[in-house]
């Protein structure tokens, strides 16, 4: 197994995880908003058994740059950088919750380059009254910084029973969220706030297999806006995992992973 870690020209801090013998097919994970690449650790083993990884840190966290935000577009323009540099033309994409965002922009004028498409806890034509709990966390960290938000995101993407059982990955997520500097945080949490504007209808193009998560306690990526996604994919699959909150990678790995592989051993061929 060959591991690369690196600073792309465009200052995109990837890990690209491949066999040194076999050529597999790759697959490239989004993390999301406020945590980075380490995000997908409970799936790497499990992925790259059959898969290429490519993982890599959004402008502003870890250790990639930060820079001027124009929108989500911002963030999509990194994606396709990313992959021009690495010279991968099609792959499977995945993202998880503001990832899964970018996956849909790119998937919105790319979606001829990919295999398949993963959304997992994210959103998608958001109504006002979805919205408003965003703009009011986003309201708050600018007011108070990144304390009040960390706290909050813990509350809404782990039960008190999970908090308790697992404190160690409680507090490497809280650690992850308050490491973040605070204007390229505000920055992207704005940016994925205001990209319904940018991504529009952008799941009706796509036309690969898709597979969209959420958990069934998901309070921002809900069940509901789960639907909406598979009703506009054409070939659109939907699991929704009981008990489960917004960070469902954390919260179930074995679950999840068994998802994953099951949906892209359908789909896709597979290597080991």
């Amino acid at each position: 197994m060959q591991i690369i870690n690196e600073l792309s020209p465009a200052g995109t801090w990837f890990e690209l995880t491949r066999d040194s013998v076999k050529d597999k097919d790759p697959i490239v994970l989004i993390h999301g908003v406020g945590l980075d690449l380490e995000m997908w650790d409970p799936q790497i083993a499990a992925l790259t058994e059959y898969y290429s990884v490519l993982r890599y840190d959004m402008l502003g966290h870890g250790k990639s740059k930060a820079g001027v935000v124009n929108g989500i577009g911002t963030f999509i323009d990194q994606l396709k950088d990313l992959l021009a540099y690495l010279e991968i033309d099609r792959c499977h994409l995945a993202g998880l919750s503001m990832g899964g965002v970018v996956a849909q922009g790119f998937a919105r004028t790319e979606h001829d380059r990919l295999k398949t498409l993963i959304l997992m806890n994210t959103v998608y034509r958001r109504t006002e009254a979805e919205l408003l709990g965003m703009r009011a966390r986003l309201a708050l960290t600018r007011e108070e910084g990144l304390k009040p938000i960390a706290d909050a995101a813990i509350a809404r993407w782990f039960d008190p029973n999970f908090q308790e059982t697992y404190p160690e990955r409680i507090e490497t997520i809280r650690g992850k969220m308050l490491s973040n500097q605070l204007e390229p945080y505000v920055l992207a949490y704005g940016a994925l706030v205001e990209a319904d504007s940018e991504i529009k209808d952008a799941l009706t193009r796509v036309k690969c297999p898709a597979l969209v998560i959420t958990g069934e306690l998901d309070p921002g990526s809900t069940p509901e806006i789960a639907h909406r996604m598979i009703n506009d994919l054409t070939k659109g699959e939907l699991a929704i995992l009981p008990g489960l909150h917004h960070l469902t990678s954390w919260e179930a790995p074995d679950l999840v992973n068994s998802v994953l592989l099951k949906f892209l051993g359908r789909h896709a061929p597979r290597d080991a």
